[in-house]
């Protein structure tokens, strides 16, 4: 579907690309990764048509579409969430208005011939609105929303005041909601919570066009790319399979590279001292010559250069007591929207490295603030150890950066009581070198920002860090290395992220925020979610019915225990789960039923015949438009239903039985 041929594109005196080739065809899943600076993202915009190459062809298949979602977005004002995200497919936008002009004007005159006119017009468009999937184009919507995180309640309110990450969410929406043929999406993974990260993995996996991507998340990539671009020395090189396969394959490739430039140095040295030797010699002169033409032609092997990589490793802190913080009673609200549902009791012990997890708006980043002390409590107590201390990166770290400063006078507030060598040491090891130090910060790109941010951190040893989305703009080698660094860090850790491998690497418990709870869950994230798993497996599966004779032993054994054994509460969250459920199904029979009604309806009203008869004409408007009002609302009433079902689902504790509310670490 598109094709760059021998493409070469130079900001200033500084190529990226020199007569680089790439084949995109339908279907293919393409990673591009290298450096940061590398020219990524210039790529997916000369592909998507906003820049133009210096040299080279762009070739792109006659009608084929291409969406883009950059990295920066605009603000989105005067519409609500929903109309924005449509407003996404602009030819069935257009098709809805002729839709509305066209019934107001057939109500508006009294002429049964134009009646009848505008009527088989509304017929003919509303066949290619219906063609254009204009009747499902809300339910999709509502379907991608509420999959990136979308409350049913806030996609009526306007968008005048959505974050930079939730603008991201509203702009990948609308891209996700237009399908094109073709998908471009830069760094898309980094306002999302894990389970929108979820969801989107799996709305891409069966996506029926080609994507080509730029994430710096691992197991994001491992999961969607069947081929890797990998940008090195102005071309793109392409290797099959996911980052997993393209790290060994790489491997593999520089060993060859690296034994094939020995080889040819060892072969051009010899022919150099063979020219050494008999360049004066009468006798060997054509023989000098011929080596020297061939020395000429020869094509040179160059080595990759090795990736410049971040290295450090925390100061290893002071050590705390046992006990690092206490949460005893804490409640926090918003006016008069509570954040949890009961108090929070919570108490991280030394050693502890926690990951706070759950989706987007359940209140981790509140926590955070709560264990920070940097927002008031409406009720409870906070209390940090003696001999205590804690830094904490927020998740809009960047944004305390002075534009107007340099790196090294950022260091330089951040320890105004250290040597000039030791802040250089340290900005040297985020890979700010020489010039670099004096750069404003106002200059730098995304990924430099975060790592002079990390590095500020290493100002002043502390033994509790509390880390809010720590990795956004970081590449992946240096995820690997800050991971590392918290794996060897011996002090108190409390960490939110969305990059799972970074959980897996260093995480020894997980704080579940959800629905208005916070839950502690001793163990690796795996573990955390292996019992979730078995929860809700246990939740959905049929009431008295087992697998295997082990499970039958264990139902005869129950049946000779008490009734009263049984918990009240669990008998009421059954019975509230089996009232849910009957609702569930009632209102899904509506939904079928009204979704035969609206075909037959529109089959009809697509039918030059029915305007004929002008009782049956306005009938069947009639029921059509109160289908188009009703449909949303079951729509909107089931998906909250399905939402409090599965919340009721997850409220059992945790399955080991041990008590909540602790974070445990080594003693």
């Amino acid at each position: 579907m598109i094709s760059l041929v021998n493409l070469t594109k130079r900001f200033g005196a500084r190529t990226l690309f020199s007569e680089a080739t790439l084949q995109v065809a339908f279907g293919d899943r393409i990673a591009l990764v290298g450096d940061n600076g590398v020219g990524k993202t210039t790529l997916l915009e000369i592909i998507s048509g906003q820049l133009r190459p210096d040299s080279g062809e762009r070739v792109v298949a006659k009608g084929t579409s291409i969406g883009y979602l950059p990295q920066e977005i605009l603000a989105l004002r005067g519409r609500t969430i929903i109309e924005e995200v449509i407003t996404g497919c602009p030819s069935v936008s257009d098709l809805e208005a002729l839709l509305a002009r066209l019934d107001v004007q057939m109500h508006e005159t009294d002429d049964l011939t134009e009646k009848a006119r505008l009527g088989m017009h509304y017929a003919e468009v509303q066949s290619q609105f219906e063609s254009a999937g204009g009747y499902t184009l809300e339910p999709r919507a509502r379907a991608i929303l509420a999959g990136l995180g979308f409350k049913a309640e806030a996609i009526v309110q306007a968008t005048d005041h959505l974050s930079g990450g939730w603008l991201m969410r509203v702009a990948l929406a609308k891209l996700l909601l237009l399908e094109p043929e073709v998908l471009l999406l830069d760094e898309p993974t980094n306002h999302l919570d894990l389970e929108s990260l979820i969801w989107l993995e799996g709305f891409l996996k069966n996506y029926s066009g080609a994507i080509l991507f730029i994430s710096h998340d691992r197991p994001f990539i491992n999961a969607i790319a069947g081929r890797v671009v990998e940008i090195e020395r102005q071309k793109l090189i392409s290797y099959v399979g996911n980052y997993d396969r393209y790290v060994v394959a790489r491997t593999e490739a520089l060993v060859i590279l690296q034994s094939s430039y020995d080889n040819q140095q060892k072969k051009l040295e010899q022919t150099q001292q063979f020219i050494d030797r008999f360049r004066y010699k009468a006798t060997k002169a054509k023989q000098v010559q011929s080596r020297i033409k061939q020395m000429d032609k020869v094509d040179r092997i160059e080595l990759q250069s090795e990736r410049k990589k971040i290295r450090f490793n925390f100061p290893q802190p002071p050590r705390s007591p046992e006990e690092v913080l206490i949460l005893k009673g804490v409640g926090k609200s918003y006016g008069d929207t509570p954040v949890y549902r009961k108090p929070v009791d919570l108490t991280v012990l030394r050693g502890a490295k926690a990951a706070l997890v759950g989706p987007n708006g359940a209140g981790k980043s509140t926590l955070m603030k709560i264990l920070a002390g940097l927002t008031s409590l409406n009720c409870g107590t906070r209390a940090l150890g003696p001999r205590v201390t804690f830094t904490y990166y927020s998740q809009h770290q960047l944004e305390t950066l002075h534009p107007d400063w340099t790196p090294l006078s950022e260091i330089q507030a951040a320890a105004p009581e250290a040597s000039q060598s030791f802040w250089r040491s340290i900005l040297g090891a985020f890979l700010f070198n020489g010039d670099d130090v004096e750069k404003r910060v106002s200059v730098l790109s995304g990924g430099e920002k975060s790592r002079l941010a990390l590095a500020k951190m290493l100002a002043l040893p502390a033994n509790l860090l509390l880390l809010d989305e720590p990795t956004n703009h970081l590449d992946i080698p240096s995820r690997d290395v800050l991971g590392e660094a918290l794996c060897a860090y011996s002090g108190t850790l409390c960490l939110i992220t969305h990059d799972r491998h970074l959980i897996r690497q260093v995480a020894n418990t997980i704080i579940e925020v959800r629905d208005g709870e916070v839950t502690v869950h001793l163990g690796t994230y795996d573990d955390y979610l292996d019992r979730c798993q078995r929860r809700l497996a246990a939740a959905s599966a049929p009431s008295g019915k087992s697998t295997s004779s082990e499970n039958g032993k264990s139902r005869k054994a129950e049946k000779t225990k008490p009734v009263a054994q049984v918990p009240k509460t669990d008998r009421a969250d059954r019975a509230k789960q089996h009232d849910l459920k009957r609702k569930i199904a009632a209102i899904e029979a509506t939904i079928d039923r009204q979704q035969k009604e609206y075909e037959t309806c529109v089959a009809l009203l697509s039918d030059p015949t029915t305007y004929q008869t002008s009782d049956r004409f306005w009938t069947l408007t009639k029921q059509h438009e109160q289908l188009q009002e009703e449909m949303p609302r079951n729509t909107a009433s089931w998906e909250k239903l399905m939402a409090e079902s599965e919340g009721t689902d997850a409220d059992a504790g945790d399955p080991a039985g041990r008590p909540q509310g602790v974070a445990a670490g080594s003693k």
